[in-house]
């Protein structure tokens, strides 16, 4: 699936819906994610901040991502492989 596929999904409007408040609250979501960076950055923040339910559901979208997904960050920071 593309970026703006999954973006599109039901299953990630309502995990970002879901979780807005305890692992986005410091992220503008007022546009959604356009390219690998920006979804990585807010699948991994739920990730790293939701709770186990949470980790399971971005699990299910990863699953959805090329077995290439690999963003980098322009910071350089080590991405989650």
């Amino acid at each position: 699936m593309t970026v703006e596929e999954i973006v599109n999904s039901e299953a990630f409007k309502s995990v970002v819906e879901d979780y807005r408040d305890v692992c986005l609250w410091f992220a503008d979501l007022s546009k959604p994610p356009r390219n690998e960076i920006q979804l990585e950055q807010v699948l991994s923040s739920i990730e790293t901040y939701g709770d186990v339910n949470a980790f399971k559901r971005v699990g299910r979208i990863r699953s959805w991502l090329s077995p290439h997904f690999s963003p980098k960050y322009s910071s350089g920071l080590p991405v989650r492989a």
